[in-house]
């Protein structure tokens, strides 16, 4: 059965009144009307919604010609057009609400009226309490309440300037009516927390840490000396040793925390500090244990590259490292810089005046600036140093073994001027 052109040009089902009866008069007068509609362009994919739309348009064309009016407007493609539109506000509206969730901050009701503080505040302080997983605007919310800042926006405004701050869960004093940059600044300074947390500083043997965390969480040291590398994911070379892994930082474990979950933790830090340096999981544990060394041998934290760098040429030249902390590890000595020719004469295969190479595992637990040294390493000719002043700090490096005897005399001239501090 055939159709009409005006059927297949609107895609009309043979059961669907005809459109054009709505505008079909006898004489000129149907004529005009028709004249008067804008040609239709083939949409054989039209919705049935739009095809009603296209016959109400049409009904109105008649009613208008009869009212004397000669506009007739059905474009629907108009329609068509409204939807991408649409679809793009709700796009940004559900990102933007994404995005904030994402950083943290959540969508908070502000608290306050908005605007700062100027300074570091008032002499009057308040203890402020942060949980485990608080976003910025409760944080923010809880120092507006205690009267530190004046809106938990400025607040979430100082936190989204500052993106890579990563705030410890606890108890904090700090001065009222202070700034929200203030603010932040002395919520990342553990001097302002109010006990509770377990401070393990970097450079810590494992056994020290042991200490530090039964003393701080109440358990046995011996709960924690069951738990072994292998139960924390980590390397099987580490035969069951936890060295090295434990990263220093001040925690804040619930009581409810077994030894193996808190010491879990302390894993994922370390990872996550090698993880944000690019470390390929091959090398993870050599990054590491060079990384000890340089805690060990760089205290100050200055020089942590150039005496990384001396650790990577003398390993290229096949030379020993005969670092004195090595020595301190294995007779588990501290409170001296040199070592004896006696400590020197140890089998353990962590004394690296004895054995080429490095020590088969971390000897301490560096921070997250000795972790980046021994990862990109200070470019430099370097193969030896030497610490010529234990009070400052500071460190002569040298290429030859020459200038290195001479270092070692300005070393040896500041001891004896300085009796016990070496």
């Amino acid at each position: 059965m055939g159709s009409s052109p005006r059927d297949r040009l609107f895609g009309r089902a043979e059961d669907e009144v005809d459109p054009s009866q709505a505008v079909r008069r006898e004489g000129e007068r149907g004529a005009q009307t028709r004249a008067a509609l804008p040609k239709a362009r083939k949409n054989p994919a039209m919705t049935r919604r739009e095809r009603r739309d296209r016959d109400e348009a049409l009904r109105e064309a008649e009613r208008r010609r009869e009212a004397g009016e000669t506009s007739v407007d059905y474009n629907p493609n108009r329609r068509r057009g409204m939807v991408p539109l649409v679809l793009a506000l709700v796009l940004v509206l559900v990102g933007g609400t994404f995005a904030w969730r994402t950083l943290g901050l959540g969508l908070p009701s502000f608290q306050g009226q908005g605007g700062d503080y100027d300074g570091a505040g008032e002499d009057e302080t308040v203890e402020v309490k942060i949980n485990k997983g608080d976003a910025g605007s409760t944080i923010g919310s809880s120092l507006v309440e205690a009267g530190v800042t004046k809106s938990t926006s400025a607040f979430v405004e100082a936190m989204a300037a500052n993106p890579k701050v990563n705030l410890t869960p606890g108890t904090y004093k700090l001065r009222k009516k202070q700034s929200a940059e203030s603010a932040l600044t002395a919520l990342q300074d553990p001097k302002n927390r109010v006990g509770g947390g377990i401070v393990i500083q970097e450079g810590l043997w494992q056994s020290e840490i042991f200490a530090k965390l039964s003393k701080g969480s109440g358990r046995p040291v011996s709960e924690y000396e069951k738990v072994t590398a292998n139960q924390l994911g980590l390397p099987k070379s580490m035969n069951g040793k936890l060295e090295g892994w434990l990263f220093p930082s001040t925690y804040d474990f619930d009581k409810s925390m077994t030894a193996k979950e808190q010491l879990q933790a302390m894993v994922k830090n370390t990872k996550d500090q090698l993880n944000s340096l690019n470390v390929r999981a091959d090398q993870l544990q050599e990054v590491l244990t060079k990384a000890s060394i340089v805690q060990a041998e760089s205290p100050a934290g200055a020089d942590d590259g150039k005496v990384a760098r001396v650790i990577e040429n003398r390993l290229d030249e096949d030379m020993p490292l005969q670092m004195d902390s090595s020595v301190h590890y294995v007779i588990h000595k501290r409170g001296t810089v040199t070592t004896s020719d006696e400590d020197r004469q140890s089998d353990s295969p962590y004394n690296t005046y004895k054995h080429k190479g490095l020590p088969p595992t971390p000897y301490n637990s560096p921070g997250a600036a000795a972790i980046k040294a021994a990862a990109n390493p200070t470019p430099g000719p370097w193969k030896y140093f030497v610490t010529v002043n234990q009070e400052t700090g500071e460190t002569l490096f040298s290429e030859t073994y020459d200038q290195q005897l001479e270092n070692e005399k300005k070393f040896r001239e500041w001891c004896q001027k300085n009796p016990g501090k070496c």
